[in-house]
C-alpha cells in the first residue's frame, strides 16, 4: 500500500517522504518516489552539551503540557474517525514508525488514495522545539513560525515555497515536541496549495487531543 515513510527530523534525522501524498478529506494521490534530506543527526557533543533550554532562538513554552499526556502508543494520538476525516474512507489503522534518534511515531495510509501522513513524538534528545531552530532552520530554505497551535509555539519548514512536502513541529514543553509530516497530492501541488496547511491542521487536531488527555 502507498505510504508516507517520514523521519520527521527537525535536525535530528533525515526526512524521507516516499511513494505517496497526503491531503485532507480523502483528497490524496501518489507522488513520485522521493527522498528529501532536510537535516542530519546532531553530533554527540551537541546532544550532550547540556545547553540551557530553550536555545538557538526558540521560544520558551510558557504553559507546558504534561508529558504524561503523550500516549504510550503514538498511534492512539488520533481517533479512527479523525484519521478517516483526513484520509477519507478506507483509511488504515496506524502503523508504528519509531526512530531511536527522535522518539515514537506512527504512520497512517489509505490503500485507495495512497494518501498518508506521520505523527512523531520528539522526546529522545530532550531539546524540544530548540532542536528545530538549531538544526533544521539553517538547512531549510523555508523555515517560519506558524504558532501558536492550540496555544503552543510551532514552526514549519520545507525546501521551497512550492515544495509538496512540509513538516510542522509544535513545542509542548521546552524539552519535548510533536511533529506532523505530510506530502501533497499532485492535484494539490499543481493547484499551488501550501503543503504546510494540512500539516498545521493535523498538528492542531493532535495537540487538541493531547490537551483533552491532560484534562485541559
Amino acid at each position: 500500500m502507498g505510504r508516507v515513510s517520514a523521519v520527521v527530523g527537525v535536525g535530528l534525522a533525515v526526512l524521507a517522504v516516499a511513494g505517496c501524498s497526503e491531503g485532507v478529506d480523502g483528497d490524496a494521490a501518489p507522488t513520485s518516489e522521493s527522498s528529501v534530506s532536510v537535516s542530519t543527526v546532531p553530533s554527540s557533543s551537541a546532544q550532550a552539551g547540556g545547553s540551557e533550554l530553550p536555545h538557538s532562538g526558540a521560544p520558551a513554552v510558557a504553559d507546558p503540557l504534561p508529558e504524561s499526556a503523550l500516549p504510550s502508543d503514538p498511534c492512539e494520538v488520533l481517533t479512527p474517525q479523525q484519521v478517516e476525516e483526513i484520509l477519507g474512507e478506507g483509511a488504515s489503522e496506524g502503523k508504528r514508525k519509531d526512530l531511536d534518534e527522535l522518539g515514537p511515531g506512527c504512520d497512517w495510509g489509505n490503500q485507495d488514495t495512497l494518501g498518508g501522513f506521520q505523527v512523531s513524538f520528539h522526546t529522545a534528545t530532550r531539546q524540544g522545539l530548540s532542536a528545530s531552530y538549531a538544526y533544521a532552520k539553517p538547512q531549510s530554505s523555508i523555515f517560519r513560525e506558524v504558532g501558536p497551535i492550540e496555544g503552543f509555539p510551532a514552526v514549519a519548514y520545507k525546501d521551497s515555497e512550492d515544495d509538496p512536502i512540509c513538516t510542522v513541529v509544535v513545542g509542548l514543553a521546552d524539552e519535548y515536541a510533536i511533529s506532523t509530516g505530510v506530502a501533497l497530492s499532485m492535484e494539490k501541488k499543481n493547484a499551488g496549495v501550501d503543503s504546510c496547511g494540512p500539516a498545521e491542521r493535523i498538528a492542531a487536531t493532535v495537540v487538541g487531543n493531547l490537551k483533552d488527555r491532560a484534562g485541559e
